[in-house]
This record gives structure tokens, sequence and C-alpha cells, in this order.
């Protein structure tokens, strides 16, 4: 019986199990109409063709193509099989066994060698419960940025540490810790492996921008605070910026630093009268040491002449008590008693009385003592001092109370800001401070990196017309800055006349540029007249003989 006839169907159209929809319609229809006839054996056979038609489409892609199909015995093979292999997984015996097959037979120990012992292994659920009955103490959030700050200094972890850092910023920082992080960042600028690593970089440089950006309300509150800000951009990412490989990273790090330049010119001033009253202030403190140390060695010498003094009066006293004591011897001439001489009587004692022949002798004293370790420029100087002190004691008071009004004057006037910076955890520098590290980053971290970048093609002369331009206005530097860019702009001289290529030379289109060196050779070649009979003889002989005599 073909179903598809029954059912009136083709063959053809029902390919796909989504097709059996249509054929399930059409054996409906037909079965109603034959029920309605109450034809009951065309109603069954219609149910008989559906049934067919259904399963030849499951038979279709499960191996109904199939030319061999599985035997009777080896469906039986595969039942005692699959019956062994589950009563295996149930016996635990069995699998102790093949567990130690798998891992081999029981090695023999030798008598040093020692038995391994397999120790208890602790289950999943006990771990945790361990787990969590030992909690790991809770790290302050100030206490971690302590840790991080102690690791920062290394250089092999700096690179996961700024991570780190950066991480913290992020989820931590408020106004009131900032303070603490501006220290951390504060130390971070001074470290001079800040930009080695090239993943540590960008790290690098989302800190400081997102601090910067975070914090700008308090950055632009002030002169102080402005020039910090542009400092620490300075020293960081701008420094960052210019190891990289992209050309308008590059114009815009070196548009944004000529614009610092020009800053640094505008407060050159500043930082002079800066310098200058910072050296003058520290003249005076070291003026002042060197007269409390001079004061100190007068006070010292003039008690030890006091007690010398002192002593050679009780010597005094007590020879004249003996000499008084002693008895007197009669003259040889008239009999009566001659007292000595005042010569005498110093003689006898050692010395006159006089207190400027001591004070004198025990001024001799002490030089001689002091030979061995003061100069005699400074045997003068200090007598000069001496003098001073003793001839103008009014003088000398004056002096130094007028210092110390100077210095009260200025302790006074700075007062305010020292006991400002103490109450801070984080004490903000100088405006002339920030600056001058500013113009120390800008050339050591700065051009310094330009000037290892140059080396590409898109890069060089943007590099060396910014060169060209911090060397015509390199007058705002230190002396020692100044000698750096002119030893850096010479180099760049000399590199630049080394690659130029000279114009003129060659204006010929025929003629290359590099010479050409031809490898072709030039030979002649005499014939005489004997050659072509003997070439004619050979060609006669090839035709005659079919070039069997043909001479080689």
């Amino acid at each position: 019986m073909d179903p598809y006839k029954v059912l009136g169907v083709p063959a053809s159209q029902v390919k796909h199990p989504s097709d059996l929809d249509k054929v399930r319609q059409r054996a409906k229809k037909l079965y109603k109409r034959y029920a309605s006839e109450k034809n009951k054996f065309q109603a069954k056979k219609v149910m008989e063709a559906f049934e067919m038609v259904k399963g030849n489409m499951k038979k279709i892609g499960e191996g109904a193509y199939k030319l061999l199909g599985r035997g009777r015995k080896e469906r039986e093979l595969d039942k005692h099989f699959n019956h062994q292999t589950k009563e295996i997984k149930k016996d635990r015996r069995v699998k102790k066994t093949l567990k130690q097959a798998r891992k081999g037979e029981k090695r023999f120990h030798l008598p040093g060698d020692k038995e391994r012992i397999p120790t208890f292994r602790r289950s999943k659920k006990r771990r945790r419960r361990q787990m969590q009955k030992i909690k790991k103490p809770n790290v302050d959030v100030l206490q971690g940025l302590q840790r991080l700050a102690a690791v920062l200094p290394q250089r092999t972890k700096f690179p996961k540490v700024v991570k780190l850092l950066y991480r913290w910023t992020k989820e931590y920082m408020n106004v009131d810790n900032r303070e603490y992080i501006f220290r951390v960042l504060n130390d971070l600028t001074k470290l001079p492996f800040l930009a080695e690593d090239k993943e540590g970089r960008q790290d690098v440089i989302c800190v400081f921008e997102y601090v910067l950006t975070y914090n700008s309300e308090w950055f632009q509150k002030d002169d102080k605070h402005r020039m910090l800000g542009r400092a620490w951009h300075m020293a960081t990412v701008l420094f960052c910026q210019c190891f990289t490989d992209d050309a308008f990273t590059l114009s815009s790090t070196i548009s944004k630093l000529t614009e610092a330049f020009g800053l640094i010119e505008q407060h050159k001033t500043d930082i002079d009268s800066y310098l200058e009253e910072k050296q003058r202030r520290a003249a005076k403190h070291e003026a002042k040491v060197e007269a409390a140390k001079l004061e100190a060695k007068l006070e010292s010498k003039e008690e030890i002449l006091d007690a010398k003094l002192e002593e050679k009066e009780e010597l005094k006293a007590n020879g004249k008590k003996a000499k008084l004591a002693e008895p007197v011897e009669p003259s040889a001439s008239n009999g009566h008693v001659e007292p000595k001489q005042e010569s005498d009587v110093e003689d006898y004692f050692g010395g006159g009385c006089d207190e400027d022949e001591d004070d004198d002798e025990l001024s001799e004293e002490e030089e001689c003592s002091d030979d061995d370790l003061v100069s005699d420029e400074e045997k003068k100087d200090k007598t000069k001092a001496r003098c001073i002190d003793l001839d103008s004691d009014a003088e000398g008071g004056e002096i130094s109370s007028d210092e110390e009004e100077e210095s009260v004057e200025i302790e006074s006037s700075s007062d305010p800001e020292d006991l400002e910076m103490e109450t801070f955890v984080f004490p903000v520098p100088n405006m002339e401070e920030s600056i001058m590290s500013m113009r120390q980053d800008f050339v050591h971290r700065c051009l310094f990196a330009l000037f290892q970048n140059r080396g590409p093609l898109w890069a060089r002369t943007k590099v060396d017309n910014f060169f060209q331009e911090i060397f015509y206005r390199r007058a705002c530097l230190d002396k020692e800055q100044q000698t750096q860019v002119e030893a850096w702009q010479s180099r760049i001289k000399v590199l630049q006349k080394e690659s130029e290529h000279k114009v003129g030379e060659n204006n010929d289109i025929l003629v290359a540029n590099r010479p050409v060196v031809d490898s072709r050779e030039m030979r002649q070649v005499v014939d005489a007249d004997s050659n072509t009979w003997s070439a004619k003889q050979t060609f006669d002989s090839r035709e005659k003989s079919g070039a069997r005599h043909v001479i080689r």
C-alpha cells in the first residue's frame, strides 16, 4: 500500500517534519468524510497511511539508509558490558583496587627511606566553616593607604601598586582624607622610575588626572594650590605623555609644555627674589650661629682667666704670710735688718704683682696651648673680636638687639603660616618652590624624554622645532639647565647636518644619485683569416656526413 496515494499527497512535498501538518490536515478531512459515509475500512486505511508517513519521516537521519545494522549478539554484548560497568561503579572494593592499579604497585622502602603517611583530607564543608570562623581583621582606609605608600618606592612592585592606588582614589578618596593622599602623591612625583613601565605610565596618568579633576575647586583656591597642581601635572602626566607613539598626543603635549614654559618665564623675577632672600636668611642664620659659638668660647676663656687669677692671688697671699713668719737675719755691716726690695720679692714669688702683666702672661700661656688647634689668622680674628667686645660693649649690645628685632619680625610674619602648616597633614609648599620644581621637571624629565624619542620621522620635526624655541628662550632657566639645553640643541644640529642631502650636485635625471657599479665585462676577440676557412670546413663536413666529423 502506498500511503501517499491513499492520502492524495505527493511524496516529493513531504521532506521535512514541518510538512506533516499538511498531511495531518488532509488525513483528518478524509477520515471525517469516510466516517460520515460509514465506510470504516477506508477510514482505517487513512489512519494507517498517516502513521506510515509519520514513520518514514522519523527514519530520515536516524539510520534509515544504513546497509548493515547491529546484530543480536552485539546487542547482548553491549547489554552485558553496561551491566558490568554499573556493578563496578557500585562496588567500593573494586574501585579501590582499580585506583591502586592506576597509581602503580607498592614500592619497596629502603632502610633510610621514609614511608609517606597519607594525611586526612578535610572536607570542603569543614574548610568553609573554619574559614568563616577565622575572620580577617578589617583594614582601615588610611591604614590601607599607608601600606600602599610603604610599597610604592620599590621599583619592581611599582606598576601593581599604582593600580591599587588608582582603585583606592576612586573608591575611598573624599574631602576629609584628601590631605593624606596629597602627601602620598607628593612623594610619588619625586620617584625616578615613574615612567619606566608602559602600563604603569597609563595608571600614573589616570591617578593624577582623577585627583586633579576631583579636587579642582581646592586647586583653584589660591596661587599656591594652583602652582602645586601645575607642578604635579608637569612631573607626572606630561612626563608620561612624552613617551607616546601617537602624533596627535605628542603635538598636544608639546603645546602644553610651551604653555608651562611661558608660565616659568612669567615668574622668573619672583624666583630670583625668593632665592636671594633665602640666601640672605641662610647667611644671617650662619652668622648668628658663628657669633653664638664665639661668645661661648669667650665666656669659657674668661672663666678660665678668672679662675687662674684667683689661684695666683691666693698663692701671693700665702707667700706673704710665710715670708713674714720667717726669722730676720742681721746684716754683716751695721747689724740691723734691711728689708728686701720689690724686685727681690717678685723674684721670690715668681713674678710681678701687677694685674696687666698677669693677664699678658695668661694670654700667652693660653695661646701657646691653643697653637696646635688654631691658626694665626683665626688668632687675629679672635683678638679683634675680643677687643671689640671689651672696648665697645654698648655697640655690641645694639647690634644684637637689632638682629633680635629682625628675627622677631621674621618669626612674627611667618607665625600664622607655620601654624597653618602644622595644623594640616599636608603642608602646601610656597608658589616659588612649586615653580622651581616645575622648572626642574620640565628640563630633566620632559625635555630629556622628548630628546630620547625624537627618532621617528613624524616626531623629529616637532621635537626639533620645540627645542629650537626653548634654546632661544633659555634665559629663564638655571645655569645648569641652560648648559643642558645648549648641549641638546648642539647635538640636534649635528644630527641634522649629518642627515641632510646635498642639493645641486646632480641635476641630470639620467645619472643615478648613488654610483652604479656595472658587473659586465668588455672583451675583444681578434680572428685571423684562417678561422674563416676552418669554420667553412666544419660547416661543410656537417652537411656531408651528418655531423659525425664535426671538429670540436
